[in-house]
């Protein structure tokens, strides 16, 4: 029992300030949510409730959303299992508030308290996104304990990966397993440890079982193993069999599952006729390039400025680090001619270019790696303030508003389509980025003169417009829904505790590192 306890402390003290770091960033993700999720994670929630309630993957009927009917006759998600895997714990736990609290309150506060607890799971997502990207500045890059943290604030909060943290897009999921393989190769190249050989391309398989394009990921980091210098071929024949014997069970799930729901093994029903409209790759390559990288309303560059910096900085990145420079060029490259192929290139109505959100934490490496450099000069410095005050103005406005909101509002008045012309995407004036911002200081306007709340007709609930036209947290829908204040303060605060215990830690490792 003492070896266990002193095993325990000692992995503890090892890791508090790891722990810290997603603490904190859980913390943060937390107050900031909105308490309801709208995205298609919600369909992949609904059949994690249906393996824990009956054991099955289909529905014997017809369901809404992004499902289809199978071969077999019944109905199947479209996606793919992974976010599904992820969220059966948040299943479980809310069937099992379902049997307990229906005794007591109706149907309906069941599912708001369901849906409000579902909300949180991207928060954790992106928070372990963060505490893995710490990690990958600290262990695999030796940054020191400061630097890497504010790289990391820079990372989350001057990017949409902060917008994210409310959505339960499997995009989300895939950041957080693809920069967590990235991690593991890392260590791998450090350690010749096989477990974390193993680690890389489980997560791997997980990303793959998530979305199908995360092929490319795997392609890449086989890239990057084969890079590695091994003295005989003998090691190099063990990684190569680890790696492949790893993946082999995602990719017999995967045909299994394809079969299932397509009757053809190779074909998920993403490729499908159903899903052209979004999925099928006879788009423009080089308007997508051209949009992805340059539109006013969907350039990456918009949505993570700091990404310039990257690209400025890649060549001093690429002297110091010539595997890893080539390994994020060769990701991103492959990544942007992927979904610039895509017929919908721009993701719809989804925040940004949000099929990117997946490479920008490896991506950012470039400038994060460099942080002290950049505060030793004047005009990078500058452009680093500038660069990062954009962006964390735009994320915060995503957060005050509701992007899926203010696309709705600005297909009311006619101002927005869905297609590639969308003035969304490339009218400088009524672009995603800069509705949001006008929109966000609306509400603050529409606060402080208590103006009327924007409606759109037959989308909302009157509680969901009210948020989005004022503040879109959990703690401000509760003041409205009659929640008295002090009840409220009562459940922000432990949140605030947490992240300046959490800080406090992270400071005092800096001191004592």
């Amino acid at each position: 029992m003492r070896k266990l306890i002193a095993g325990w402390s000692n992995f503890y003290s090892i890791n508090l300030l790891y722990l810290s770091v997603f603490v904190f960033f859980c913390a943060l993700f937390a107050l900031t949510n909105s308490g309801v999720d709208s995205s298609e994670g919600v369909f992949h929630y609904h059949v994690a409730v249906q393996i824990i309630k009956h054991g099955q993957l289909g529905f014997d009927t017809v369901q809404e959303g992004v499902f289809q009917v199978a071969p077999n006759g019944r109905s199947y998600a479209g996606h793919e299992i992974g976010n599904t895997l992820f969220l059966l714990p948040t299943a479980l736990l809310n069937v099992f508030l379902e049997n307990i609290l229906s005794r007591f309150i109706s149907h309906e506060n069941i599912e708001k308290i369901q849906q409000f607890i579902l909300s949180f799971q991207a928060g954790i997502y992106v928070s372990l996104t963060a505490t893995v990207f710490f990690a990958i500045l600290r262990i695999g890059f030796s940054q020191t304990i400061i630097p890497s943290f504010i790289a990391t604030l820079c990372l989350t909060l001057t990017t949409y990966l902060w917008t994210y943290s409310r959505n339960l897009f499997d995009g989300v999921l895939c950041t957080t397993l693809f920069t967590s393989a990235f991690f593991l190769i890392l260590r791998y190249r450090q350690t010749n440890n096989f477990k974390f050989l193993f680690g890389c391309f489980f997560c791997l398989g997980l990303a793959f079982i998530t979305r199908v394009s995360m092929i490319l990921a795997i392609i890449a980091t086989f890239g990057y193993l084969f890079s590695i210098y091994r003295s005989s071929l003998k090691t190099r024949f063990r990684e190569i069999s680890l790696a492949i014997f790893t993946l082999i069970p995602f990719f017999v799930w995967q045909s299994w599952y394809n079969y299932l729901r397509t009757g053809i093994f190779y074909k998920s029903p993403v490729q499908t006729a159903v899903y052209a409209e979004t999925n099928a790759l006879n788009g423009n390559i080089f308007i997508g390039i051209t949009g992805l990288l340059f539109s006013p309303g969907k350039s990456i560059f918009i949505y993570a400025p700091l990404l310039i910096l990257s690209v400025i900085l890649f060549k001093k990145f690429y002297k110091e680090h010539k595997k890893e420079a080539i390994y994020i060029a060769a990701m991103t490259i492959l990544w942007l001619l992927l979904h610039a192929k895509l017929r919908n290139w721009y993701g719809a109505a989804g925040w940004g270019s949000r099929h990117l959100i997946t490479i920008v934490p490896i991506a950012f490496l470039p400038f994060a790696v460099n942080l002290e450099f950049i505060w030793q000069k004047i005009v990078l410095r500058i452009t680093t303030i500038l660069l990062a005050s954009f962006g964390f103005i735009l994320a915060l406005s995503s957060i005050i508003s509701n992007w899926h909101f203010r696309m709705m509002y600005a297909l009311q008045r006619g101002i927005a389509t869905l297609d590639v012309n969308n003035n969304f995407i490339w009218n400088f004036w009524q672009s995603q980025p800069i509705d949001m911002i006008n929109g966000a200081y609306g509400n603050i306007v529409r606060i402080l003169t208590h103006a009327p709340i924007i409606t759109i007709k037959d989308t909302y609930s009157e509680a969901n417009e009210y948020a989005s036209s004022t503040i879109n947290v959990w703690s401000n829908s509760f003041l409205y829904a009659g929640v008295p204040w002090y009840l409220v303060l009562l459940l922000v605060t432990p949140f605030l505790i947490l992240m300046y215990i959490s800080t406090q830690n992270i400071l005092r490792s800096q001191v004592n590192n």
